[in-house]
């Protein structure tokens, strides 16, 4: 009887979104689309194939006329915590479109615990009322320029990821949440093994594109909303991991781990002949009256030890 119930509930529920006018996509906590209704094809300019099972980035960061559409989605993906409403311009490959957007978040009940498993975009073409359309291109082009200063300032031109002053502001919002709480939060410290060699003898051109592959992988580590990698700094990198146990941070250390030996870029300098990382983490529940850079030096030490020790390894404060 259950199993019919939630049957016909799945069944129900793809007919609803199958026939509705409104363009509607679904996309999990690592970035992959994975609803696309017909609506949304038509109006994207998009057919199923082209956009299912594939990451935003591979299927959307192809127009920067995008940009503010982009924005919109990744903001949801990082903080889905939070609904998101906007008229955005989005370029089809042939025209711009006005669309109105929701984002919101995708959450089921598991165990009797709500956990989140992504966003839901839902966005209507806009384009066709005159007034509506005259006063958002207006708009939009102020928020554009705006939004576009804005991540400049807050995302690394190199790798796309978040920049330290992004972090810097993620870690203050997150540290009073989990002081409030009393939740854990955890940091983990990422540098490159051997990048001054990779620099030096294959050129500048080959390391940054280690830096963005291993940016790449580091994301692709990450699978819920909140948790958050930036660059640090030169061939450094750090994740923000809220509400993490000492359990969790292992297991999200060695995928980093895993994921960056699997990228197989070659560093004949290195003894372990190809690109490897060193990995420092520390995490726990702080109390008030502390501050986010006594966790950020206890990764750090982590970090350096590991190094100390060979590299190519992690290490726990």
């Amino acid at each position: 009887m259950l199993i019919n119930r939630i049957i016909n509930s799945s069944l129900v529920f793809q007919h609803v979104i199958e026939n509705m006018h409104d363009g509607v996509l679904t996309i999990d906590n690592s970035g992959f689309i994975t609803t696309i209704n017909p609506a949304a094809e038509i109006i994207l300019n998009k057919k199923k194939d082209e956009i299912l099972g594939k990451k935003i980035s591979e299927v959307f960061f192809v127009y920067p006329e995008n940009d503010d559409f982009i924005q919109l989605i990744l903001d949801a993906v990082y903080d889905a915590s939070m609904s998101h409403h906007k008229i955005c311009t989005y370029y089809t490959g042939e025209q711009n479109k006005s669309l109105f957007m929701t984002t919101s978040f995708l959450k089921v009940q598991i165990d009797n615990e709500v956990q989140p498993i992504g966003v839901t975009v839902l966005f209507s073409d806009v384009t066709e009322l005159g007034e509506l359309r005259d006063a958002a291109a207006a708009l939009d082009k102020i928020k554009v320029l705006n939004q576009k200063l804005e991540r400049l300032s807050y995302l690394d031109e190199l790798t796309g990821l978040p920049n330290r002053r992004f972090f810097n502001d993620t870690c203050n919002r997150e540290w009073y949440s989990a002081i409030q709480d009393q939740k854990p939060i955890a940091f983990i410290m990422i540098d490159i093994d051997y990048f001054k060699e990779i620099n030096d003898n294959y050129g500048h051109g080959i390391g940054d594109k280690c830096l963005s592959s291993v940016s790449k992988a580091l994301g692709n580590s990450l699978y819920r909303p909140n948790d958050m990698v930036a660059r640090y700094g030169g061939d450094e990198f750090i994740v923000v991991l809220p509400n993490t146990d000492i359990e969790e941070v292992i297991v999200i250390t060695k995928s980093i781990q895993n994921n960056i030996s699997e990228l197989n870029i070659e560093n004949s300098y290195s003894p372990f002949k190809k690109l490897t990382v060193s990995i420092g983490a520390a995490g726990y529940v702080p109390e008030k009256g502390s501050h986010w850079e006594n966790l950020l030096a206890g990764a750090d030490k982590a970090l350096n030890k590991a190094k100390q020790n060979g590299k190519n390894q992690i290490l726990f404060l």
